[in-house]
């Protein structure tokens, strides 16, 4: 800590941001946090930010303060704690009901001050009495200072509320930050950016009718929705106008958010009411434009669906207008296809809706930026613009001016791909590409007993059609298809029409059992499939069931039999009091032989776990494992060696946390040649390479795609089985030794499971780059003589009960303890681990393999008294470039050391891949002192 951290404190600058006859202060002022702890969620409100109060001191005086969301990163990097010194850079002065808050916009945490206990005894800052009659604002930014010399309060006049005209700052004192204003905020005035404005909707229901329309208000602090029904859509709808700067003053009324209607983060919202005054402003700086989040095309795979985000793209197909009918509403919508793309190498399909998509006049290769769209899996990915969302062409930005010089100078020439095998391959059904399923899959992974609805493709045959209730009348009135019911002979009523028609058409709804190699299963179908399966339309199938009973039972059987690709819904469903899964048909294509011939091509062999997680012998080979979609970046590298690690075993078990990247076939490191390369991978590789490298997933399989930034060049010296076993367990150790515990020459290392793979590297590389001592702890004797045959000083073995491993080392280091520990175990080796430590050491945590709950009667003290740093990590949740560097390190120092012998990558088995139930249970019974490899055959 910094010798006299009270010095920096700028004594008595509280008291002037909030009180103007105080004078002009210091423009960022440098206080105390005394304390933080965060705000209780909001009830019923998912997803919504996270809130931190604060309270600053200047040693004077304490107030009580609110982040902004946009800050909340110095709480979640741990910067900011109590006792810690900060500098505020930009914030604002509220009253709220009779309390002095201050809203923290922008601050920086003075780390070179240190931590100190509270400095003083700060006191609360006053209330002038004349503070409740004179309310103040005072916005500060870098260039302000704390607040503006109020002028003498003014006659109260009578005022009628105001809906036109301009206005200026000065008339409006108490301007709020939006990030302020709450159910409980009295007598305020926001000064805000209408970002959007939505039409004038209209409703028609049994309770009445009505209109609204709704804008979303922007200032520094963040955005809210503001929305106007009835009499206040007629007087406000022509006073608000995209890209304008308004004063909104109440009364007007503040709601919880309705998140269903608003794709804002924030938890309130406003709803005008007959007083509300809406001037526009004459001075708009200070406001800023539209605020985008972007995500980049390539991460959509990574996006959950229904996600609202922020886009940007360049133009590439414009659609025609279209126009589709809802099957709620029976109301006609326009509709147009957007083809955007980017620099990530990927392009997505958008559409937009109503005026928006009439109107579009964008040219291809304009730069379109979209703010509040949201995600689909249809196609893979795909976007659709919300109502509440808003698109900008050629917005003047840093993103779009990159994009733009990206795309003339490149992007025009390049081939892109699309997420449209994200979920599997496309079907002759046509439509979203939906997984292939055989209908054991579909019982095995419980596909539809989940909260949200699962979506397969199932290749089956048709064995029996149930002919009791086929089909039901139905409405003549296009695009109703409602049943109707037969009041008077030839007289057909349809309640939601309220028509009468002279007959009915018949339309199909069919239960069906169908069949695989691997079982049976029923499927519910409609019109459009059982005219497919019947080959004729059910009106027809009626007529014959009236008149010609034998030829409809011929019509049945000729139907038995047809063998389809079935596009699906599984859904849970309630029938007679019983939950049930529904698998409903969406829509159904007769089998293209030609076109099933060329999927077997494709088809490739890979380890699947049945059910989901289970143990080793729920593993399986899929011989209908989907070949890897290439990547612009990627590499598919045909495996002939994959590497095990402790990681699939949990993973296999459903306890380990993946990246979004893996997929569910296990497996991250492994050795192969390269089949194919990616139009923007590393130029260094080349088809035919010989390479190993670390990926995401999908290691035990024939086929594997990676990003080149993982691949290495296999030296013909090492052979394939010592290269599958070097990725993951040596860059692990190196992430572990230099990045993380930061290790230098003399320093000591204490290695746990000293014969585990990554530890195996760890001593090695531990001696190689000069370690003073090397321990390790290890479960039997013959595993440490192994160890220190690899350059371990001593070992431990943990399962002798007389031995205190941490006593030992202090013995065998003088007492100063251990300067860097990695440990895989976690809850048991806490204590010993604190025990042992040298002052200012490093504790790396690889893994909980013992438990993560910290035991009872733990004592923490040497964590603060030593000044311990403990962190956890995992590589495989790192990105690609984090991992690319890890990979650099490597190449340039443990790789050479391998091909000239300094170095061991013991191997103790080779399984072929046919047994790798086997290699887990091996790994399982913890006997190895070496990597474990598959060979794929």
């Amino acid at each position: 800590m910094a010798g006299n951290p009270a010095s920096s404190i700028d004594r008595g600058s509280l008291t002037a941001i909030f009180d103007a006859d105080a004078g002009a202060g210091t423009p960022q002022p440098c206080l105390q946090c005394v304390q933080i702890k965060p705000l209780a969620a909001t009830t019923g409100q998912e997803g919504s930010p996270e809130r931190f109060r604060v309270v600053f001191s200047d040693i004077n005086n304490f107030v009580q303060s609110m982040l902004a969301t946009q800050a909340n990163h110095v709480v979640r990097e741990g910067k900011l704690v109590k006792g810690c010194f900060v500098r505020l850079k930009s914030f604002q002065a509220n009253f709220v009901k009779g309390k002095k808050i201050l809203i923290v916009l922008d601050l920086e945490v003075l780390e070179q001050l240190g931590v100190s206990e509270k400095i003083g005894e700060p006191k609360p800052l006053e209330i002038k009495q004349e503070e409740d009659t004179k309310p103040q604002s005072t916005t500060m930014s870098t260039n302000g200072f704390y607040g503006n010399r109020v002028g003498p309060p003014q006659q109260n006049q009578p005022t009628t509320p105001s809906r036109t005209g301009n206005s200026s700052s000065t008339a409006h004192a108490n301007i709020y930050p939006i990030e302020a204003l709450s159910p409980y905020a009295h007598k305020w005035t926001i000064k805000a950016r209408c970002s959007h404005k939505s039409d004038i909707k209209t409703w028609h229901n049994k309770n009445g009718e009505g209109k609204l329309f709704s804008v979303n208000l922007l200032d520094e602090s963040g955005e809210i929705r503001g929305t106007a029904f009835g009499e206040q859509v007629d007087s406000l709808f022509e006073v608000f106008h995209e890209g304008g700067v308004y004063y909104v003053t109440s009364p007007c009324r503040v709601n919880m958010a309705k998140k269903q209607f608003s794709n804002l983060s924030n938890d309130y919202e406003l709803m005008f009411e007959r007083d509300t005054v809406v001037e526009k402003a004459e001075e708009q700086s200070g406001v800023p434009q539209v605020r985008f989040n972007f995500t980049n095309i390539a991460d959509l795979q990574n996006v959950e669906k229904d996600s609202t985000i922020d886009a940007i793209g360049v133009l590439k197909e414009v659609g025609e207008t279209s126009q589709i009918v809802s099957k709620t509403t029976s109301k006609p919508y326009d509709k147009r296809e957007l083809t955007i793309v980017d620099n990530t190498g990927y392009s997505v399909r958008l559409t937009i809706w109503g005026n928006t998509a009439t109107a579009f006049e964008a040219n291809p290769e304009s730069v379109v930026a979209f703010k509040g769209v949201k995600v689909s899996d249809f196609g893979g990915r795909s976007l659709s613009l919300l109502s509440s969302g808003s698109m900008t062409i050629d917005p003047d930005i840093d993103d779009a001016h990159r994009l733009k010089g990206w795309y003339l100078a490149q992007g025009k020439n390049d081939q892109f791909a699309t997420h449209a095998q994200m979920n599997g391959t496309m079907t002759a059904a046509g439509g979203r590409g939906d997984p292939m399923k055989t209908i054991l899959q579909i019982k095995e992974e419980n596909l539809g007993m989940s909260e949200t609805t699962d979506y397969f493709t199932t290749k089956a045959t048709v064995i029996y059609i149930k002919q009791d209730n086929v089909s039901y009348p139905a409405c003549l009135s296009e695009g109703c298809n409602k049943k109707v019911v037969e009041t008077d002979p030839g007289q057909w009523r349809c309640e939601r029409c309220d028509k009468t028609h002279p007959k009915p058409e018949h339309r199909y709804i069919m239960s069906i059992n169908v069949s695989d190699h691997t079982g049976q299963i029923w499927l519910s179908c409609f019109d459009d499939v059982g005219r497919q399966i019947m080959g004729m339309s059910a009106d027809q199938l009626m007529d014959l069931k009236e008149n010609d009973s034998k030829a409809a039972d011929d019509a049945f059987q000729e139907a038995n039999c047809k063998s389809m690709n079935f596009k699906c819904r599984a859904k849970m469903d309630n029938f007679q009091e019983q939950q049930r899964v529904r698998y409903q048909v969406s829509a159904a294509a007769p089998l293209n032989y030609s076109s099933e011939c060329s999927k077997l091509t494709e088809l490739i062999k890979g380890y699947n776990i049945r059910n989901g997680t289970g143990p080793a012998s729920s593993l399986y080979i899929n011989d209908a494992t989907p070949y890897p979609t290439l990547q612009p970046t990627h590499a598919i590298v045909k495996i002939k060696f994959f590497g095990l690690n402790r990681m699939d075993l949990l993973q296999r078990e459903g306890k380990y946390p993946l990246p979004p990247q893996a997929g569910k076939i296990l497996g991250v490191e492994f050795s192969g040649t390269v089949e194919e390369l990616g139009s923007q991978s590393e130029s260094t590789f080349k088809k035919g390479d010989e390479v190993f490298g670390l990926a995401y997933g999908g290691a035990y399989a024939e086929y594997i795609t990676v990003s080149t930034h993982m691949l290495i060049h296999k030296p013909p010296e090492l052979s394939w089985e010592i290269c599958a076993g070097i990725p993951e367990t040596w860059i692990t150790a190196t992430q572990a030794l230099d990045l993380i515990g930061e290790f230098a020459p003399g320093k000591s290392v204490l290695w746990h499971a000293g014969a585990s793979s990554v530890s195996i590297a760890g001593i090695q590389l531990s001696k190689a780059e000069g370690a003073g001592q090397i321990f390790v702890t290890a479960g039997s004797d013959a595993k440490i003589d192994f160890c220190k045959s690899l350059g371990a000083t001593a070992g431990y073995n943990y399962k002798d009960a007389k031995t205190d491993w941490s006593a030992e080392i202090m013995k065998a280091t003088g007492g100063k303890g251990v300067d860097i520990i990695i440990d895989f175990i976690g809850a048991p080796y806490i204590q010993h681990n604190f025990n042992c430590i040298a002052r200012d050491g490093r504790i790396v945590q690889l893994g909980l393999m013992g438990g993560a709950t910290i035991p009872e009667g733990v004592n923490i003290g040497a964590f603060i008294g030593k000044r311990v740093r403990w962190e956890g990590s995992s590589l495989r949740s790192r990105d690609e470039d984090y991992q690319g560097k890890l990979r650099d390190m490597l190449c340039e120092h443990a790789v050479p050391r391998i091909v000239r012998g300094e170095m061991k990558v013991p191997v103790e088995k080779v399984f072929p891949w046919a047994e790798v139930r086997e290699a887990h249970e091996f790994m399982e019974g913890n006997t190895s002192m070496g990597k474990i490899i598959c060979r794929v055959e």
